[in-house]
């Protein structure tokens, strides 16, 4: 076996075993108390991607504590409704509901970017940039997912999975079975048009089956509506494994960790998620009923 058709395996099975125990967890997540099983996993995987953020940033050790702080402070105020819904009732009139999950993925990245900007106020402003930036890309989106499963409930997390990752895995085997042309020769040097095609085209007739499948609600424009949820997710995906790529290569990492071997780290995971999570949010509000 080639070195390349190892590596092609090797993060086939890492990748089909955390499938599987995410899974295994989603299924235990079923009603309203389902959320209390995924917060702490999300917290966690928060936490982790934002220590992975401030490894990459310009001066980690001294990053550490301003995103570690604002992360934190996301976790808090998404995560401590769910474990204790009257300490924040007071935050919101009684006569309104709760906030809708894009409004607190607002209000989430706003208190993320406040906290992390008083706490890098010592290291200058450079490090207020950096700081902020590594932080608001990790953070809020991933406590989005607490907001999809309270509104879309377990099956919109599902969806949302299956939307990211399916065409993530297309485009990685298109793009090494009959890629040649790439578009990011310096951002992305292993991204191929094929591969982003490929997974274009996965993203979209995984959109319409999620649909089908009772996955996702029936949209406003019908198939119409499927095929844009689908390529609009899918582009969202690509653009944060881009993304992460940027970040990488301007740290000069090849992997931001190494939690899940050949596989990488947190964010290597759910780099296709930091940005398709607020775009399904803004596909629920624009197309969904």
């Amino acid at each position: 076996m080639s070195p390349r058709a190892a590596k092609i395996l090797k993060r086939t099975l890492v990748g089909g075993s955390l499938a599987t125990a995410l899974g295994l967890l989603i299924a235990q997540a079923e009603g309203p108390e389902g959320i209390r099983i995924l917060a702490p996993v999300l917290a966690l995987f928060t936490l982790g991607g934002a220590i992975e953020a401030a490894r990459m940033g310009p001066r980690p050790p001294v990053s550490f504590p301003p995103i570690l702080l604002g992360a934190l402070a996301g976790i808090l105020l998404v995560v401590g409704p769910v474990y204790c819904p009257d300490c924040f009732a007071s935050c919101w009139p009684v006569d309104q509901s709760p906030p809708s999950a894009l409004l607190m993925l607002g209000l989430c990245a706003g208190l993320v970017a406040v906290i992390t900007a008083l706490a890098s106020l010592p290291q200058g402003v450079a490090a207020v940039r950096a700081n902020c930036l590594r932080t608001l890309w990790v953070v809020p989106p991933l406590l989005a997912l607490v907001g999809i499963f309270s509104e879309l409930g377990r099956s919109g997390l599902i969806a949302l999975i299956v939307l990211s990752k399916v065409g993530d895995v297309a485009g990685y085997y298109v793009g090494s079975a009959i890629g040649k042309r790439h578009p990011f020769p310096r951002l992305s040097p292993g991204k191929t048009w094929a591969g982003c095609v490929g997974s274009l085209l996965a993203g979209i007739i995984a959109s319409v089956s999620c649909i089908r499948g009772g996955l996702l609600p029936e949209p406003h424009l019908g198939l119409v509506g499927a095929v844009l949820i689908g390529a609009l997710v899918n582009l969202a995906s690509q653009a944060g494994d881009l993304l992460e790529s940027a970040f990488k290569r301007h740290a000069g990492v090849k992997d931001s960790g190494v939690l899940f071997g050949p596989s990488g780290g947190v964010l290597d995971l759910v780099d296709s998620l930091l940005l398709s999570a607020p775009a399904l949010l803004l596909v629920q509000l624009l197309l969904l009923p």
